[in-house]
């Protein structure tokens, strides 16, 4: 009997599925969606990838899952409107680029030149980052001061954590949060709209 019909029967199945799961979202994090392949997701949890295409059909499908629900915005958002500038700053400058980490903007910017990989993750990255943040924000814009959130924190995650730029991986972060904040804040309160009212006047 091959080892593909044994570890059902062995491990806890719902289990298994979520440590598949979890290992392919710290693999795409770290590699993107062609650094990896079925069988180093299966290697790191001790399964083969016969398995993993029995659980989860095919290695986009797969990817699919891992990327669905990471970008939502959660508690980012349970902040005072007028603080949410420096959050969305701490969060992307202070967490940390581990071997496990499953960062949703390093998984977008390491897979997103893959063709269907790049798609899925804009899909995700629209419907559960960018739309409820500009319903969030409301008012004149709001589609776009919710797109240019989203590319700042994108522009900082690829600065600090893939490039790694001097001054923006520098473990002193606080400097850099002081001055990102209130640009991410001039987004959360409308600077166009400001300045076209100022224009009018």
């Amino acid at each position: 009997m091959s080892p593909a019909n044994t570890v059902p029967r062995s491990r806890n199945a719902a289990a298994t599925r979520a440590a598949i799961l979890q290992a392919a979202q710290g693999q795409f994090a770290r590699s993107g969606y062609e650094g990896v392949g079925l069988r180093e997701i299966a290697a790191e949890v001790g399964v083969n990838a016969a398995l993993v295409v029995r659980y989860f059909g095919s290695k986009e499908q797969l990817f699919t899952e891992a990327i669905a629900g990471r970008f939502a915005l959660g508690p980012l958002l349970e902040v005072p409107r007028m603080e949410l500038g420096e959050r969305l700053a701490h969060y992307v400058l202070h967490k940390e680029d581990q071997a496990g980490a499953l960062d949703p903007l390093l998984m977008l910017l390491r897979s997103a030149a893959h063709p269907q990989a790049g798609a899925l993750l804009r899909l995700s990255l629209e419907e559960h980052f960018v739309h409820p943040l500009a319903s969030w924000l409301g008012g004149p814009d709001a589609m776009l001061r919710a797109e240019l959130i989203a590319a700042t924190l994108s522009g900082l995650t690829l600065s600090r954590f893939v490039l790694r730029l001097t001054a923006l991986s520098s473990p002193e972060v606080d400097p850099v949060v002081d001055l990102v904040a209130p640009t991410l804040q001039a987004y959360v309160d409308g600077p166009v709209q400001q300045r076209r009212a100022g224009k009018s006047v």
